[in-house]
């Protein structure tokens, strides 16, 4: 059953995410920005290729449901899928695929480990038109995934969208990077480089933890021979906890987490 990749917002989505942890990596930072940019213009809260992707969202997170239930939940957001803009979500998809053509014209033949269910409801969701009997199998696949009434779904059991690329990506990344990076550190770029993928949630509950954690460290500290430097580093680190998040102040957590981890190794 043919399936136009392009025109799949989940699809575009993933492939983003995918170029943006390659290129942090790669410290291509001209790439990173771009990427970066174009997430936020296309996919910020409110847009239309956010709602869009919404709709995938609700079918590939949604799982092991009764089977009365579940085909209910299909026709309903497919519903919901059919009373967005589609004229203005077509136009975005169209200047989004001209942001790859230019910055990333690879990124299509990229790997999406769940392109196949991705596929699927993208073509669920434009079965208008097509033979009963590719409609049939079609929406028996989708059932697959969010009705419980077989072994198989144990097999296709779902992962959130967000995650899609998360596991790939830090396996590698911590592999590359277990012998000159301390754990902290490479728990902290990991969550920020995938933090575009759920709006930065997994990214402040680890910020929210860490900071908490370097906090008791420096009071551990703060009676040895550098107390000067640990009292300045406490003043830093409160001082976050009432400013939003940015990227200055991720470059500083993870310099103070080398100088806290140095002191530490010298008491």
């Amino acid at each position: 059953m043919k399936h136009n990749k392009k025109r799949n917002t989940a699809f575009l989505y993933e492939c983003l995410i995918k170029e943006m942890t390659k290129a942090v990596v790669r410290k291509d930072l001209v790439l990173k920005e771009q990427i970066v940019r174009i997430l936020k213009l296309y996919f910020s809260k409110g847009t239309a290729l956010a709602e869009d992707l919404q709709m995938y969202k609700e079918l590939l997170e949604t799982k092991e449901l009764k089977e009365s239930l579940g085909i209910r939940f299909l026709e309903e957001v497919k519903k919901d899928w059919e009373a967005l803009d589609r004229k203005t979500i077509f136009n975005k998809q169209t200047q989004l695929i001209k942001e790859f053509n230019q910055w990333i014209p690879k990124a299509f033949g990229s790997f999406v480990p769940n392109y196949k269910n991705i596929a699927t409801i993208g073509q669920y969701f434009n079965s208008d038109g097509l033979k009963p009997k590719t409609r049939l199998l079609i929406e028996e696949r989708l059932k697959r995934l969010v009705i419980s009434h077989s072994e198989a779904i144990k097999e296709d059991k779902m992962k959130p969208l967000d995650t899609l690329t998360y596991n790939t990506f830090a396996n590698k990344f911590n592999d590359s990077y277990k012998h000159s990076l301390l754990r902290e550190q490479r728990e902290l770029l990991t969550n920020y480089i995938t933090s575009f993928s759920d709006n930065g949630l997994g990214l402040k509950s680890f910020m929210n933890e860490e900071l908490g954690r370097l906090k008791e460290q420096c009071q551990v500290l703060s009676e040895t021979k550098w107390s000067s430097k640990i009292k300045l580093v406490e003043e830093k680190l409160i001082s976050f906890s009432k400013k939003p998040l940015t990227e200055d102040m991720i470059k500083d957590i993870f310099y103070i987490q080398d100088l806290l981890a140095e002191i530490n190794k010298n008491v």
